[in-house]
């Protein structure tokens, strides 16, 4: 047993579960630094009906500057950026000389107005976020001025989402479309349309469909539970992740997960996409926009399964190999070394 004092870390994120504390698990109770042992403490911005409001946000930054003041936290890990703003605005980790690490900072669509001027400056203090493409590490340091050093390229590194399929079976083959951020799930009722012949399953939000009218062929499920919505893409032929545009850094969540189920995927041509994916060799990229393209590549892969059984093996040692819950450990202990060790 470590004789050395514990890193206090204090974990806060926007999760209704309250003992959410994802690097606290992935680390383990074993796990030290220099011979410290990790001493965790989690704080949740949402609300009782698992809503992350402002006045949520402002109760879980208060309820940790109040542990901090009275013992000071070594190390103050946000998650997401409303977390990391809200950290700067009410505890100010760095008042009592913690540091504060920025963890999935990640925007689907950047503030403006009052909330970039408000959030510019806490971004700016904090002492390092860690983002999960290069493209991402640009753009935020130039649209918040952040000192290019503090953005730091950490790999999306998770386990694959499912172990097996749950839930019931859809009837017939079908190609699965998955998750509601940043979707353009216009082009896919599109390309669905010009597909006759093949089969569609989209596990969305309502708002993703609002005013569309999705094709006969094209079976749309809203708010499924997790293991049940991982699995419409494990009995899936191949996953489609249509993104809106060239310029969005999302889809990452559903990207790795279906490299980790070994699926062929034919993905928007997006901002991060090719930090992951590289074309024709562990999925499809296609045009944002383009139903034509789309409807293509789903056709190639409908009559060439050899090819979507090669991609899909291929995907799946990529993420074994590069996206991992041990590469995102590795970077959460570099991290600790530097500042610790």
């Amino acid at each position: 047993m470590s004789e050395r004092a514990p890193i206090r870390i204090a974990s806060i994120s926007a999760d209704p579960d309250p003992g959410w504390a994802w690097l606290r698990d992935i680390a383990g109770p074993a796990f030290e630094i220099a011979g410290r042992p990790l001493d965790w403490h989690i704080y949740s911005m949402a609300d009782r009906k698992g809503r992350a409001n402002a006045l949520a946000r402002w109760r879980g930054a208060r309820a940790l500057a109040r542990d901090h003041q009275e013992t000071p936290f070594d190390l103050v890990v946000s998650h997401g950026p409303w977390a990391t703003a809200w950290t700067q605005w009410v505890a100010r980790p760095q008042s009592s000389a913690a540091k504060h690490l920025a963890f999935s900072f990640n925007f689907t669509d950047l503030p403006s107005g009052l909330r970039k001027l408000l959030m510019t400056p806490a971004f700016q203090k904090t002492d390092a976020l860690a983002v999960f493409t290069e493209t991402e590490q640009r753009l935020y340091s130039d649209y918040f001025r952040i000192d290019p050093n503090k953005l730091w390229r950490a790999p999306w590194g998770v386990a694959p989402p499912i172990n097996a399929p749950a839930g019931d079976s859809i009837e017939g083959e079908y190609f699965a479309s998955l998750g509601g951020e940043a979707r353009d799930y216009g082009v896919l009722c599109e390309a669905a349309r010009a597909c006759p012949d093949l089969q569609f399953v989209a596990v969305a939000r309502p708002h993703n469909f609002s005013g569309l009218d999705a094709p006969a062929n094209l079976k749309v499920l809203f708010n499924l539970p997790f293991d049940d919505a991982w699995s419409v893409i494990w009995r899936a032929k191949a996953a489609i992740i249509p993104l809106r545009s060239r310029e969005t850094p999302c889809g990452l969540v559903t990207l790795v997960g279906g490299m980790h189920l070994g699926k062929a995927q034919v993905v928007t041509e997006a901002a991060g996409v090719c930090d992951y994916l590289t074309n024709e060799q562990t999925g499809l990229l296609v045009p944002p926009g383009d139903a034509d393209s789309l409807a293509a590549a789903l056709r190639r892969l409908n009559a060439e399964p050899a090819l979507a059984a090669k991609l899909g093996a291929a995907a799946r040692d990529y993420a074994g190999a590069n996206c991992s819950e041990a590469q995102t450990l590795a970077f959460f202990r570099s991290a600790l070394e530097r500042w610790f060790a």
